[in-house]
């Protein structure tokens, strides 16, 4: 399921409206409306704002997605590396690459 789908489940199981979903995250609701059918992706600020009031976590909005698919997993790496202090967030980098030229070169 996208991302975008699952907002759009939590919204209606938390009876809020799309309205009343972008007030809560100061955006509009057209930015709802093209999230919710997959037109337009958003930030990560606007995602943990998202999750923020439907109160859950990014990881459950993504697990939800794609059900722990490795494309899921992927993305919740991604997520969670970018959300580090710049100096961890190079570290996680250079540790990805060293281990990706580490295989290359067993090839």
């Amino acid at each position: 399921m996208e991302l975008g789908k699952v907002v759009q489940q939590l919204r209606k199981e938390r009876g809020l409206t799309q309205t009343e979903l972008a007030q809560k995250i100061g955006k509009s609701m057209r930015l709802i409306t093209y999230f919710e059918r997959g037109i337009i992706e958003i930030s990560l600020d606007t995602l943990y704002k998202i999750a923020d009031a439907l109160e859950v976590s990014v990881y459950e909005l993504f697990i939800r997605s794609e059900e722990e698919s490795q494309d899921a997993k992927l993305k919740i790496l991604m997520y969670r590396v970018e959300d580090l202090p710049e100096e961890d967030r190079a570290l996680a980098l250079d540790l990805i690459a060293t281990y990706l030229a580490h295989k290359e070169k067993k090839k």
